[in-house]
C-alpha cells in the first residue's frame, strides 16, 4: 500500500501540479504525519520536491523534472487524453482512471505543462443518451465476466415482446451509436448471438467458467447480425415543418429538396418494428410513397388508433 501511495503522489503532483499536504492526507485518509515522510521519500528516491509557504503554497515537483515521452509527440498524446476522457464518460471501470492519469503525466512536461491544460479540439463523449446507473452496473458486470471468462444469465425480451431465459458465453461489449451491445456465444442457439442491454433483465454472472471458442475480434460476425435483418428501399415524402428532423435522420445524398418546400427521401432501411415506430413519429407530416406494404401497415396502425380512441370516448367524427 504505501508504495501504491507513494506513485500515487507522484502521480497527481505531475498531474495538478502544486498540491498541500492537508489536501494528500485527506485523499488517501492518512495523517499528516506520513504525507510528510512519504514526500521524503520521493524526494530521496531522486523525485525533487519543492515546498511553497503561505496561503496558496503546498508541495509540487520541480518544474525542471521531466518524463521521457519516448514514441508520442505532446499532441498525440493530448489526443490520446481527449479519447480516453470519452471512453471513461461511458465506463465505471476503475482501469480507465488510472491509465488516464499515467497518460496526463507523460504528457505533462516541463515547459509544456501549460500545452495540457487547453480544450482539445475535439470532445469525445462515448456516454449514451439516457443511460442510468443500472446500465453502467450491466456493463461493468459484463465487463467482469468477460475478464474472468464467466457464463451469464439473463432474461431477454426480443423486439416482439416475447421474452426468454438465456446463458451466454459473453466474448465483448460493443458500443455502436447511443446503444450497448453484448455479444457472445448462446447456449440455448449453439451459436454466436447480439444481445442489447437494455433488453437484458435479471441478470445473474455465474460460478460456472468456459474455454472460449477459437476467435478473434477481427473476426466477429456482429455486423452480419445487423445487416441480416430484411432491408426495405423506402422512398418518404415530409412535410417542410420537420425538414430539421429529416436532416438528423438520414444522409444528405438522400434527401432532396423539392420546389414546393417538401422533401423527399429515398433510402434503404431495416424492416422491422424501429422502422415502423420511426415512421409514425412524424405523425400528419410524412407520407410513405413506396412501398405499397409500409404503405399500408402505417395505415393500418393509424386506423387501429382512430378507432381505438373514437371508441373508447365516443369522439365525433
Amino acid at each position: 500500500m504505501k508504495i501504491e501511495r507513494l506513485l500515487a503522489i507522484i502521480t497527481m503532483l505531475l498531474n495538478k501540479r502544486r498540491m498541500s499536504a492537508s489536501e494528500l492526507a485527506n485523499h488517501f485518509e492518512v495523517s499528516l504525519r506520513t504525507i510528510y515522510r512519504d514526500l521524503e521519500n520521493i524526494n530521496a528516491a531522486g523525485i525533487p520536491i519543492v515546498a511553497y509557504p503561505g496561503s496558496n503554497g503546498g508541495y509540487e515537483i520541480m518544474e525542471s523534472f521531466t518524463i521521457d515521452r519516448q514514441y508520442l509527440s505532446l499532441e498525440e498524446l493530448v489526443t490520446v487524453i481527449a479519447a480516453l476522457k470519452g471512453v471513461q464518460s461511458s465506463s465505471a471501470e476503475s482501469q480507465v482512471g488510472h491509465l488516464l492519469e499515467k497518460i496526463k503525466t507523460l504528457a505533462t512536461t516541463g515547459s509544456e505543462r501549460t500545452g495540457t491544460g487547453s480544450v482539445h479540439p475535439i470532445i469525445y463523449d462515448f456516454n449514451p443518451w439516457g443511460s442510468t446507473k443500472e446500465s453502467m452496473s450491466k456493463v461493468s458486470q459484463l465487463r467482469q465476466a468477460i475478464e474472468n471468462k464467466h457464463r451469464v444469465s439473463f432474461l431477454y425480451t426480443k423486439i416482439q415482446g416475447d421474452s426468454q431465459e438465456r446463458t451466454v458465453e459473453p466474448v465483448t461489449l460493443i458500443l455502436k451509436g447511443y446503444v450497448w451491445y453484448m455479444y457472445g456465444y448462446c447456449l440455448w442457439r449453439q451459436s454466436y448471438r447480439l444481445f442489447r442491454l437494455s433488453r437484458i433483465a435479471d441478470l445473474t454472472v455465474g460460478e460456472e467458467t468456459f474455454t472460449p471458442h477459437e476467435t478473434t475480434v477481427d473476426t466477429l460476425r456482429w455486423l452480419e447480425e445487423w445487416e441480416s435483418v430484411d432491408q426495405v428501399s423506402l422512398v418518404l415524402e415530409f412535410s417542410p415543418n420537420v425538414h430539421v428532423r429529416v436532416k438528423d435522420m438520414f444522409r444528405p445524398n438522400e434527401v432532396e429538396l423539392r420546389e414546393n418546400g417538401t422533401l423527399l427521401v429515398r433510402t434503404v432501411a431495416s424492416n422491422d418494428e424501429w422502422l415502423y415506430g420511426m415512421l409514425l413519429s412524424f405523425g400528419e407530416a410524412l407520407t410513405v410513397i413506396e412501398p405499397e406494404s409500409i404503405r399500408c401497415r402505417i395505415r393500418d396502425s393509424v386506423k387501429k388508433m382512430t378507432e381505438r380512441y373514437e371508441s373508447r370516448w365516443n369522439v365525433d367524427r
